[in-house]
């Protein structure tokens, strides 16, 4: 049987570490590697290691973390935008730029798919810390695994 420690609410980590863990695709929650990511396009509802659930009774998990990689998307495609006009200046290739914006608006969704869901469940547990009843939840479903 292993031995599994549960973060209280009093060992809240902090914003900083909670961010930190997302960016590395662990739980920010207890920083478990791969948390409840099963695959690239895969995850469970609750990390294998602490059983914290994404969900924690809260609707819309999933459009949090589509504004996340939306956010994150386009913020890249403005950088890489003015970065590309800048260089360029003041014979801005046009039709290059829109095509390598255009590919890159198709692939970076899927390069940032996985970190979506991890930095969205970091930024969920920053604004709703886990109720000590979210706490008890997680610790039962590490104690009865689900299959």
């Amino acid at each position: 049987m292993t031995h599994v420690t549960v973060t209280t609410a009093a060992k809240r980590p902090s914003v900083g570490v909670l961010l930190r863990r997302a960016v590395a695709l662990r739980c920010a929650w207890c920083g478990d590697r791969p948390g409840f990511r099963r695959g690239w396009f895969k995850r469970a509802d609750s990390c294998r290691h602490c059983g914290m659930s994404v969900q924690r009774g809260l609707d819309g998990f999933e459009l949090g973390a589509a504004t996340v990689n939306a956010m994150l998307t386009f913020g890249m495609l403005v950088v890489l935008g003015a970065i590309s006009v800048i260089a360029t200046s003041p014979d801005v290739a046009v039709v290059p730029l829109i095509l390598s914006l255009g590919a890159a608006a198709i692939v970076m969704p899927i390069v940032f798919y996985p970190f979506t869901y991890t930095i969205w469940f970091a930024v969920e547990l920053m604004m709703e810390p886990p109720s000590p009843a979210d706490i008890a939840a997680a610790a039962e479903r590490v104690r009865v695994p689900v299959t």
